[in-house]
């Protein structure tokens, strides 16, 4: 089992490596406030891209970035794509940016880290995107303010009295509850606070996330990757009716396999098409 602290090891600069652990605290943190966060890939015309990208914002700011894209689609072309790099960040997320800051951040090209609890990116208003000169007009005339020449691609949506302020605090304290449940021997004062008990519980917390069934991005590789994750996957492209490929469920990520995970992304058309079965292709098939 890797260890949230391990990935430093594997790839010093990927927060993506934390997936499981990741959704696991949005579904704490959505069970404490119901539908706090909303996925918003269901937007046309948005892609979130990479592992690291939880596509999550508050129901105001997603609002606001729908009538944002819809606004330049209709100007210029149902081709336009906005492309998300970044959106809500986990404290999981934000602690391991910091020890990334700590002892890789030369390598990793970071200049800046914001304490866990008191990232812009962890209170579900803020974006990080492609072709920010492009989208600024739009996306400023629905309350989002460009961050600035600091940190070109950040948007943070600024329509405060639709929105809380909290999320930091409720993030920190759904890992803790997170942390409670699978380590009923070694309890944490749920309180929201990010001190030395939290920061060294998330140090040691599986970064696949705690009994996660999916706890890696599948991918075509060689050797082929098998396990039961696989055959998961396998079964659920095999029942969905997005996917033609006629697919063995034999737990090994061939490549018909992968030729299938890339026409179900290209049929759902709000997913990276990259044939790897990362968390945005998971919830779509229905198994996160």
């Amino acid at each position: 089992m890797q260890k949230l602290k391990d990935t430093l090891l594997i790839n010093a600069c990927n927060t993506g490596l934390i997936r499981g652990l990741n959704l696991q605290i949005i579904a704490v943190l959505n069970s404490i406030a119901p539908n706090i966060l909303v996925d918003f890939t269901d937007i046309e015309g948005v892609v979130a891209v990479g592992d690291k990208n939880n596509p999550f914002l508050q129901a105001a700011a997603k609002n606001s970035l729908k009538i944002a894209v819809t606004e330049r689609r209709k100007a210029e072309g149902n081709a336009v794509k906005l492309i998300v790099n970044s959106a809500y960040r986990t404290v999981a997320q934000q602690y391991l940016l910091n020890l990334q800051f700590e002892q890789v951040a030369d390598r990793c090209g970071i200049q800046a880290v914001a304490p866990p609890g008191f990232s812009n990116h962890e209170s579900g208003l803020a974006l990080d995107i492609q072709d920010h000169i492009g989208w600024e007009p739009f996306l400023e005339r629905h309350s989002y303010v460009w961050f600035g020449p600091g940190d070109r691609p950040h948007f943070d949506f600024r329509f405060f009295a639709a929105t809380r302020e909290d999320i930091g605090t409720l993030g920190i304290r759904a890992f803790q509850i997170l942390w409670n449940k699978y380590n009923p021997t070694d309890q944490i004062l749920v309180d929201g606070d990010f001190g030395p008990q939290t920061a060294g519980r998330l140090r040691e917390s599986p970064a696949e996330g705690f009994n996660n069934p999916f706890p890696r991005v599948l991918r075509l590789e060689t050797p082929p990757m098998t396990g039961d994750d696989v055959r998961k996957v396998q079964e659920s492209l095999v029942s969905n009716k997005l996917t033609k490929i006629d697919i063995p469920i034999n737990s090994i990520f061939d490549s018909v396999t992968a030729a299938a995970v890339k026409q179900f992304q290209e049929a759902t058309k709000r997913l990276a098409v990259d044939s790897a079965v990362g968390s945005q292709t998971l919830k779509a098939l229905g198994l996160v």
